[in-house]
Parts: structure tokens; C-alpha cells; sequence
């Protein structure tokens, strides 16, 4: 009986380690496509080019915000916050992408430049 248990529990517990580790990297893959799209939308040469990153910068970013980094550990607060910095992203971008819809190319390009910051910013907070 106790066997069982300790089993279980051991189970339970590398399960748990697995699902940690999976979703911090998942978080990875995502911040490695967002990085990818940052450079697509920054080397775009058409306002078409730039809304197709930036509809898939947005995605990834919007996975991202819905997967725990392994950096906050359980505290909700630091993932609220950490969740709050992706959709404060995720704004810039959509504005950008309207400077691009409407044509303004070179402004939704100078829009973007603060990500860098932006990422500076929250990946020393976060990550």
C-alpha cells in the first residue's frame, strides 16, 4: 500500500516537473519567434510584408502571454505583470500595423523601435 502511494506520489511529482519545464519552454519558442518576427518586421519593404509579421508577431506574442515563464514560479502577481508587459507588446504592435494599413509604412517602422527597449526592459524583470 505504501509502495502504491510513494509511487503515485513520485508520479505526480515528475509529471509536474515535466509540465514546468515544458511550459517555460514553450514560453522560449514563442519569445524565439517573436525575435524572428521583430527582424521581419523591421526588414519588411511593403506595408504588406510588415501586416503579415505583424499578425504573426501578435500570435506568438498572445501564446506567450498565456504561458508561465519559469522565472515567476507559482507568484500570480509577477505572471499578471508579466502578462501585462506581453500585452503592452502586443498594443505597440497593433498600432504599428494600423500606421501600415493606412500606408504609412516608415511610421509604423519608427513605432516599433521601442520594442527593443521593451524587451530590454522585461526580459531583465522576467526572464
Amino acid at each position: 500500500m505504501k509502495l502504491k502511494t510513494l509511487l503515485k506520489t513520485s508520479l505526480m511529482v515528475g509529471l509536474f516537473a515535466f509540465s514546468t519545464n515544458a511550459l517555460s519552454a514553450g514560453v522560449m519558442k514563442e519569445m524565439i519567434q517573436m525575435k524572428k518576427q521583430l527582424n521581419a518586421l523591421n526588414q519588411s519593404q511593403t506595408s504588406e510584408e510588415f501586416q503579415a509579421a505583424a499578425e504573426q508577431f501578435i500570435e506568438y506574442s498572445k501564446d506567450a502571454q498565456h504561458t508561465m515563464p519559469k522565472s515567476v514560479g507559482d507568484d500570480q502577481e509577477r505572471f499578471k505583470g508579466y502578462q501585462a508587459g506581453i500585452q503592452e507588446v502586443i498594443d505597440v504592435v497593433n498600432q504599428a500595423n494600423e500606421k501600415a494599413k493606412a500606408g504609412n509604412l516608415a511610421e509604423a517602422k519608427e513605432m516599433i523601435e521601442q520594442l527593443d527597449e521593451m524587451r530590454k526592459k522585461y526580459h531583465k524583470e522576467y526572464k
